[in-house]
């Protein structure tokens, strides 16, 4: 669920590709939630590839072909992890979280008091 939902955000915040010297064998959003797993789970760069390895539907459910290398991730990390990347993806979460807090509200509003 952390992969996914580093993936959906990044997706709209990160560009598709960091470089255009690039391979293209992975995509900014999913090395981003890659990293972002990495944290979650406190693990170290060869850590999180043997993790990833370990669960080939997790790379399948953001697009990973294969299990990047630890020093592609700590490369995406240095490119990745930059006060205007991280301020925009606060930006978009909390427009999202807002969103949602409306639509809670309006569903609330539709479904009326309980009766007891």
């Amino acid at each position: 669920m952390v992969l996914n939902a580093a993936y959906a955000l990044a997706t709209a915040c990160v560009k598709e590709y960091q470089s255009k010297f690039s391979r293209k064998d992975f995509t900014g959003p999913q090395l981003f939630a890659c990293l972002v797993l990495r944290e979650h789970q406190k693990k170290s760069y060869r850590g999180l590839v043997a993790l990833l390895k370990d669960a080939p539907q997790w790379c399948a459910d953001i697009g990973l072909k294969k299990v990047p290398d630890h020093n592609t991730l700590c490369r995406a990390h240095k490119q990745l992890v930059k006060p205007g990347v991280v301020e925009k993806m606060m930006d978009v979460s909390i427009a999202t979280a807002r969103e949602l807090e409306r639509r809670h509200r309006r569903n609330k509003k539709k479904k009326g008091p309980k009766k007891t």
